[in-house]
């Protein structure tokens, strides 16, 4: 579905639009199909939408000297990108500033080349661990000072503390990203509403007993190849022993050659590294592109029951992932209980390179409720923005993502590898987890090799 991690752009290439549209930069694809958008009567009209976000552009510009334009450089392109392209058109409706916005799977060697020379643009969207690199030296606006109490008000603290470098608040959130576990209703065999990782285990290997397939979990993304299994693994660790040990790895401080560490990588291993436990065994996810390699999900004939992957997955699958008949989902369940609403995510932030009243009016803008409001109508991805209702989207999927995971007090968002690694480490992060998978008993000299890679 959505959200970019514009650090990793380097080893993403090789895979192309998919992961140009997955795992980039603010947002990715999670396209509603037209039995998903033709279902739903409720939803916020994006037309009314619009007029509120140019009314809120037209209100933050009022008596204030802008500039004519301003440069936003981001990953998103395509449909993501048409689909920012029209919400950013409501901030110039409302204030007259015109905003140039580049989207390019390059974002990130562009916007490093352009700080550089001393030519940065306005805007930028980079993953948080990127965003840190660039607050260090200095170079990054402070948005909580400009206007702190308005941020406080439209995003949980947690996702605030993640934004925030020597404390203050360098980035704002557009496009957003959960994790879950899909399941098609018509063919699914597991337990409704587990309440531990075991639950899935059992029930794994009972289907393996029968001779039934329970995950897809393809891993092929080219020079990124191994990336959604980074993802999955991430969740065991995360679920299994909470957001504060997560975020000590991502920053380094916890070393992959850890207990906990290995221990996640093991129970990774113990489902997708089993043959008789994913579609097509070890050697196929290997070799299943991510853009195909979830479609067993919803086929005919299904190949698989389940899928840990994150929200765009019904995006992947298209037409015949339809909500609540043959595509639904369920939150990840932990292996310690005190960790069950402790959720990892993945999301970009904007950020500015520049403090001038234009820059930072935009900002203002984007991270407003009537902005995020008409970007959410869109019906492209989640929002973090709390004030906006699940009501607002017109997809199902969408709708149902904002009530589990915005609409829930008691989830615990979390920062880790995913977000926090450098683009070293990613990349060391990917190549291990399929090497893994092809050589289990190599894990000691896979997890040293990934530690190497840590400043």
């Amino acid at each position: 579905m959505f959200s970019r991690n514009t650090h990793k752009a380097g080893a993403l290439v090789a895979a192309g639009g998919v992961l140009a549209a997955l795992a980039l930069g603010g947002c990715a694809a999670d396209t509603p199909t037209a039995t998903e958008s033709a279902s739903t009567g409720s939803a916020t009209n994006a037309g009314d939408a619009k007029g509120a976000a140019v009314a809120e552009a037209k209100k933050l510009a009022d008596g204030k000297q802008l500039e004519a334009s301003i440069e936003f450089v981001g990953s998103d392109s395509g449909v993501e990108g048409e689909t920012l392209e029209k919400l950013y058109q409501a901030f110039t409706d409302g204030s007259g500033v015109e905003v140039r916005y580049q989207g390019t799977k390059d974002s990130d060697a562009i916007i490093q080349s352009r700080v550089q020379a001393g030519n940065a643009p306005n805007v930028a969207v980079m993953s948080i661990g990127n965003a840190f690199s660039y607050a260090k030296d200095g170079k990054l606006a402070d948005l909580g000072g400009a206007f702190g109490d308005e941020l406080k008000s439209n995003f949980d603290q947690a996702l605030l503390d993640d934004a925030t470098y020597d404390g203050k608040i360098i980035g704002v959130y557009q496009g957003f990203n959960n994790f879950m576990v899909w399941y098609n209703p018509e063919s699914y065999s597991g337990p409704a509403s587990p309440t531990s990782w075991q639950e899935l285990v059992d029930w794994t290997k009972a289907q393996a007993d029968q001779g039934k397939t329970a995950w897809c979990a393809a891993q092929n993304a080219g020079a990124a190849t191994g990336f959604p299994g980074q993802q999955m693994l991430e969740n065991l660790f995360l679920k299994k022993y909470g957001p504060e040990k997560y975020r000590e790895w991502g920053e380094g401080k916890l070393t992959w050659t850890s207990p906990e560490v290995k221990d996640a990588f093991e129970m990774f291993g113990a489902v997708f590294g089993n043959d008789k436990y994913v579609a097509g065994g070890v050697s196929g996810i290997l070799a299943d592109p991510i853009a195909t390699g979830y479609n067993g999900l919803t086929a005919q004939n299904p190949t698989c029951q389940a899928a840990l992957w994150a929200a765009w997955v019904p995006g992947l699958i298209g037409d015949t992932a339809v909500p609540g008949k043959t595509i639904d989902f369920y939150r990840v369940p932990a292996s310690d209980p005190q960790f069950d609403k402790a959720e990892m995510f993945q999301a970009a932030v904007v950020v500015a390179f520049a403090d001038d009243p234009t820059t930072l009016t935009f900002l203002e803008w984007l991270q407003s409720t009537p902005a995020q409001s008409y970007l959410a109508s869109l019906n492209q991805w989640p929002v973090a923005n709390k004030n906006v209702t699940a009501e607002t989207y017109s997809s199902a999927s969408l709708q149902k993502i904002s009530k589990t995971y915005f609409g829930n007090s008691g989830i615990e968002l979390a920062v880790g590898p995913n977000l926090l690694a450098s683009a070293d480490t990613a990349a060391a992060f990917y190549g291990g987890v399929a090497k893994y998978l092809q050589n289990p008993d190599q894990l000691d000299t896979i997890l040293a090799s990934i530690q190497a890679t840590v400043k």
